[in-house]
């Protein structure tokens, strides 16, 4: 187990119990499962710069070289575009799935900002409306915002 994958399972296995797994696939590929077998909430781990966030069909992306990203990687997905470090990444995530636990997913807005140096892809804020059981304010991570309902 890497220290990264350590960090992850320290901080959520606690919270998620049972419903946490862990998949290897290569050294440079784990899965963390959220939410056992359903498999609709979970991350994966690309290295220790890259992190895939799934949650009820959406798509968070959280790339430390978001720059190289082209329109055809990021289609239809949520691009993180705040400053991010290989540091950062794990808090980064982590906080953002505690906002997202237990949460359903309403809909999706995107706003398009500009375009990456590379003019490949489109900078875009995103708003997202879920469901929470539990009272909820908005939630703004960088170009990322959550409204409860």
């Amino acid at each position: 187990m890497n220290e990264i994958e350590a960090l992850y399972q320290k901080s959520l296995s606690p919270i998620f119990q049972e419903q946490f797994y862990v998949i290897h696939h290569s050294d440079n590929c784990i899965n963390i499962l959220l939410d056992g077998e359903q498999e609709t909430f979970y991350f994966t781990l690309y290295g220790k710069d890259c992190v895939y966030l799934y949650w009820c069909n959406e798509c968070f992306i959280f790339d430390c070289y978001r720059n190289l990203l082209v329109s055809s990687d990021t289609a239809g997905e949520i691009v993180y575009e705040g400053n991010l470090s290989m540091e950062e990444l794990p808090k980064i995530v982590m906080e953002l799935i505690l906002q997202l636990k237990g949460c359903i997913f309403l809909s999706k807005q995107e706003i398009i900002k500009g375009q990456i140096p590379s003019g490949y892809d489109t900078i875009k804020d995103y708003i997202i409306q879920a469901k929470s059981k539990i009272p909820k304010k908005t939630y703004q991570l960088s170009n990322i915002t959550i409204q409860y309902l």
